[in-house]
């Protein structure tokens, strides 16, 4: 090596070291910054975050809804299968929710796509 190419490597690795150094002092900085602005912004709204747990922790009162037969297709048993499967997935049976809606979503995979899949599955069996 000529002292020409370790010269260039040295100020190369001395230009790669500082800029790091500069940008981990501006990410603290910034983090500095606002976490700052954040802890004013929660001394704040301490109180309600207080009684919004409250309302949580307590036993809601359920109300029975009638559901008739939608367009959908969505019927009270379908209904009462998600709400369990998303119970039995928290982990618990009264996880304090409340399923409000259900929405069925549209196929987002183009249909070839399905049908290939469906086709694999099928093979399977």
């Amino acid at each position: 090596m000529t002292l020409r190419t370790l010269n260039i490597v040295l100020v190369g690795m001395v230009v790669v070291f500082v800029a790091l150094t500069l940008l981990i002092f501006c990410i603290k900085l910034y983090s500095a910054i606002i976490s700052r602005f954040s802890n004013k912004g929660d001394s704040a709204n301490k109180n309600n975050k207080k009684t919004e747990k409250e309302k949580t922790s307590e036993v809601t009162e359920t109300t029975n809804v009638s559901f008739s037969s939608t367009t959908d297709g969505i019927t009270p048993e379908l209904i009462a299968v998600i709400t369990a499967a998303i119970a039995a997935s928290i982990g618990g049976s009264n996880a304090g929710f409340r399923v409000r809606t259900i929405k069925r979503t549209g196929y987002t995979t183009p249909v070839w796509n399905v049908a290939g899949r469906n086709e694999y599955i099928l093979s399977r069996l």
